[in-house]
């Protein structure tokens, strides 16, 4: 066991060695800094290899640990980086999959993973519209119930269109506040019909759909055998509007499906 003259001793010897191999501690910390990326907030990544990223697969009445495999897009929940440390950890989920996939996850959502380049890439989403929330209308409105309850829809990152009705949206969202992206525990909202899309392409604001059969409730547009189609179309415009004396304000972006008025936002508490 070393006295303090030892670790001083043993110190220096160390501070010389990164120094006799051109290596500064500064240096080193920078390295070792090069190895992660950046502290991420909602933001996707693709895994580079196969990797365990903390999220869970439900086997029967357990849950095992499910390896994301290389290419996965996950979503980063968050991410930390102590004070003058190198090393950054995140928390991921799947992100806004289908409901019969993100049902069976489970997920730690405790930033443990180390961050690092050699596991991770970021990267931008082609179709960026996906984990959306597409409201049927042109803003928030209050029903006779004190709701804001209107028919909506998203596309999932796995490639489905998943639609609920508004007795669906009664069910999970008359507040107006439901979101998606996560992907976490609090968004398994069983929809009310779904559809396989088979081809998504984005062409300026405006952003195409395919996909493999009817949904009642979407303005759809049958351009071949089982092949339907919609337009999304953001039109870049704001709104904004407050309810019971300023107490609920909702702030959504227009935009149009197949020429109808769609709009994403949510309601807040201003109270």
């Amino acid at each position: 066991m070393l006295n303090l003259r030892g670790k001083l001793v043993t110190g220096a010897v160390l501070a010389g060695a990164f120094v006799g191999l051109g290596i500064t501690t500064t240096t080193a910390t920078a390295q070792a800094s090069s190895k992660y990326l950046k502290p991420q907030f909602g933001t996707y990544v693709r895994a580079k290899r196969n990797v365990y990223v903390g999220i869970s697969q439900k086997h029967g009445r357990t849950y095992r640990p499910l390896l994301k495999k290389r290419g996965s897009l996950l979503f980063v929940m968050s991410s930390t980086q102590d004070q003058g440390s190198p090393v950054v950890k995140a928390s991921f989920t799947s992100g806004a999959v289908h409901y019969n996939r993100l049902k069976k996850l489970a997920f730690t959502m405790t930033d443990s993973v180390p961050l690092t380049k050699a596991n991770f890439k970021k990267v931008s989403l082609k179709a960026p519209i996906r984990g959306t929330v597409l409201r049927q209308g042109n803003g928030f409105k209050e029903d006779r119930h004190g709701g804001f309850v209107s028919p909506m829809f998203y596309l999932t990152l796995d490639n489905y269109i998943q639609y609920y009705s508004r007795a669906a949206m009664s069910k999970y969202d008359s507040g107006g506040e439901m979101q998606v992206q996560f992907g976490n525990g609090m968004e398994v909202y069983k929809p009310t019909a779904s559809a396989k899309m088979t081809k998504t392409t984005v062409k300026g604001n405006t952003t195409t759909v395919r996909y493999n059969k009817y949904i009642k409730g979407l303005p759809g547009k049958k351009v071949g055998k089982h092949t339907y189609q919609i337009k999304i179309k953001n039109l870049k415009t704001t709104g904004r509007r407050y309810f019971d004396d300023d107490y609920w304000g909702g702030s959504w972006d227009n935009y149009t499906v197949n020429g109808k008025p769609y709009f994403s936002g949510i309601i807040n508490d201003y109270g």
